[in-house]
């Protein structure tokens, strides 16, 4: 997985636990308030149901990047599913703003073989059998193999 796309979820997730914590404190905030001043208890069941989905959004995303990331391909519904939901809740939260972001970066890493490539290893794969064994007679002939080997490299190819 790349290291950026990693963070952005880490980010991300880090973000949905501090909106479950001002979801507690407007909760909290609303239990405090004289029943005059109280707003709708519509705010209060919402803020219930926010916290739910924030913390299925922190789960589902911690899931999908379990392991540093490693089998993030295979856990791609983890991930989708904890965006969409984060879109629902609320489009333009931070942790949303960042899953968006990461949507659009790749998440292949490319390395650098740990040997340089060279023409040698490059095996012709549309040698024959007879052309294979002269190959190997040559060798023999030039001192490259010994006898044991090119009779192992005989019975491999027979």
């Amino acid at each position: 997985m790349n290291k950026t796309k990693f963070w952005l979820i880490l980010v991300a997730i880090i973000f949905s636990f501090a909106s479950i914590g001002w979801d507690i404190y407007d909760i909290v905030k609303f239990f405090m308030t004289e029943p005059q001043n109280r707003v709708s208890t519509f705010y209060l069941v919402y803020y219930f149901i926010e916290i739910f989905a924030l913390l299925s959004v922190a789960v589902l995303l911690t899931l999908s990047i379990w392991g540093n990331g490693r089998k993030f391909r295979q856990r791609y519904g983890y991930y989708m599913t904890a965006l969409v939901i984060s879109i629902i809740i609320s489009l333009f939260s931070v942790t949303s703003i960042l899953l968006i972001i990461s949507m659009f970066i790749s998440d292949w890493v490319w390395e650098k073989p740990k040997e340089p490539f060279t023409n040698e290893k490059v095996v012709n794969i549309s040698d024959t059998r007879e052309e294979k064994i002269a190959k190997l007679r040559r060798k023999r002939e030039n001192g490259e193999l010994t006898e044991e080997q090119f009779q192992e490299e005989i019975m491999k190819l027979l």
